[in-house]
């Protein structure tokens, strides 16, 4: 691109964003004034700018690091402040502070703070920025469309908005953090399989989020939403299962790391969502602490493998006992889901001892595993016995 053209373009993207910064003005007086249809139309005119600038003019690709750093500060710390002021004002108004709008506000507050100090370090390491990928601006127009609907006060979209803003905020952290460490400029870059089993380690505290999101303790008291969320959440979790091991074969990267990354990935992922089953009553306390013990020995056992220089790898049983517990959790939350539920006669009476059977044979396998461990693993006993 002729450098006079890319001048252009690069002015041009600045003026862009600078009018769009100052369309925030008026939202906050409209916000606070109560004023809900002039707020509602400055933030639409700030999410087509959005939309303009990183689909038409994408003059991120050309702008300056230190620059576009600094505009993307500002844009942050204008939507983490319209949000702030849609939360103060109905918390003075209501008396009561909104839970979801709140994480909202702290999801917005860490992203801004870790993406400028990350930034930050990067640059003056004397190393290049990505350009704007496409997570990040599916979060940052999420969070503009979000303000809208909050604004309108829209009861029934307002916290669907907000969960979809805050997971497309964590899976564009992800991406940045994905494009830093594969990046062998910046680190020793980590194996996609790798990647992937830390996917589930991640997302793991914001499933139990999403399972308690109301702070009830009775899941059928959740919203349907939330119990899909989860339910996908679990199937996502089964599916990188899956495709760690896979694609560490298929492409010759099978690790160290990775063999003992994996199961413990595992038993994160799946011990909380047993915990989460124990509060709302789908699991006695007796079945969960059997499943601990069962997994806590074999750690154990796998650590003193390892002080001997042994990789313990996983045996048949295992991959068995971790398919039928992934089975069993997706039965339970399907069969949570009210829709689910109208379809089966008496439900009601089928409901009151399934989630427990479904455990009690889960705990089962759970054992039974432990013990093929063990027994295959005496070898190991002996240097210590």
């Amino acid at each position: 691109m002729p450098l006079s053209k890319m001048l252009n373009l690069r002015m041009r993207g600045r003026v862009w964003r600078i009018i769009r910064a100052f369309i925030f003005v008026p939202i906050f007086y409209f916000i606070w004034t109560e004023n809900n249809i002039p707020a509602a139309g400055c933030i639409a005119m700030a999410l087509i700018m959005s939309w303009i600038n990183n689909y038409q003019l994408r003059v991120q690709e050309i702008e300056e690091p230190y620059y576009q750093l600094w505009m993307s500060v500002v844009e942050g710390l204008l939507s983490l402040a319209v949000m702030s002021s849609i939360l103060i004002r109905d918390l003075i108004k209501n008396d009561e502070l909104e839970k979801v709008l709140t994480v909202g506000c702290a999801f917005l507050l860490i992203r801004l703070i870790s993406h400028t100090l990350f930034s930050l370090g990067i640059l003056r390491e004397g190393k290049k920025l990505p350009g704007r990928r496409t997570w990040g601006k599916l979060a940052n127009m999420s969070i503009t469309l979000t303000m809208g609907v909050y604004v309108l006060d829209l009861e029934h979209y307002m916290q669907i908005c907000m969960v979809a803003s805050i997971l497309l905020m964590l899976a564009s952290g992800i991406a940045f953090t994905y494009w830093y460490y594969r990046d062998p400029e910046h680190r020793k870059p980590l194996s996609v399989a790798s990647q992937l089993t830390m996917t589930r380690i991640v997302l793991t505290p914001v499933f139990l989020w999403v399972f308690f999101y109301d702070n009830d303790l009775d899941y059928s008291n959740n919203h349907l939403i939330f119990k899909i969320l989860a339910l996908v959440m679990i199937l996502g979790f089964m599916l990188t299962d899956f495709l760690d091991g896979y694609l560490a074969r298929k492409m010759g990267d099978v690790s160290t790391l990775g063999k003992y990354l994996d199961p413990f990935s595992d038993k994160i992922s799946n011990m909380t969502v047993f915990l989460c089953f124990i509060a709302t009553g789908y699991s006695p306390v007796w079945m969960v602490a059997l499943i601990y013990f069962r997994e806590a020995s074999v750690e154990t056992l796998r650590t003193l493998a390892a002080s001997e220089n042994i990789i313990m790898p996983a045996r048949r049983s295992g991959k068995w006992k971790t398919a039928i517990q992934g089975m069993g959790i997706v039965i339970i939350l399907t069969l949570a889901i009210d829709p689910v539920q109208m379809l089966i006669p008496h439900f009601a009476a089928i409901w009151k001892y399934l989630p427990t059977i479904i455990m009690g044979i889960i705990t089962t396998i759970t054992l039974i595993s432990g013990i093929d461990y063990f027994m295959a693993s005496k070898h190991i006993l002996k240097k210590f016995v």
